[in-house]
């Protein structure tokens, strides 16, 4: 887990649980991301437990000027889903991407939104 001397005093200082906004006591537990192990907040010890990852990989495309990537283009966009892209022509792209949101609730019904 990447942690400062100011991630520590931020942990020392938070009163409520970045997860459920509720009053954090004893119950008190560092929680970070287990893909980048950057220090999120204080939690407590039962929200971090259930704290889900998102059911994605990040995919990344490096160097495909010489590739087809409007196959790639065609498969990402189904349902008419949103992506930006920078044309070179109507076959080829510099650069495209697509945002992927999942969206779940946690045990006290809030809406999480994990990007």
């Amino acid at each position: 887990m990447t942690f400062s001397k100011a991630d520590g005093k931020m942990y020392k200082r938070a009163t409520k649980c970045h997860i459920c906004d509720g009053e954090l006591g004893d119950d008190r537990v560092r929680d970070h991301c287990h893909f980048t192990g950057i220090f999120r907040g204080s939690a407590h010890n039962g929200c971090n437990l259930n704290y889900k990852a998102p059911k994605f990989i990040p995919v990344i495309f490096h160097n495909l000027s010489g590739y087809d990537s409007h196959l790639f283009i065609k498969k990402l966009a189904r349902n008419r889903e949103k992506i930006t892209c920078i044309p070179n022509n109507e076959e080829k792209y510099i650069s495209f991407s697509k945002e992927v949101v999942d969206e779940f609730s946690n045990k006290e019904g809030k809406h999480v939104a994990y990007r």
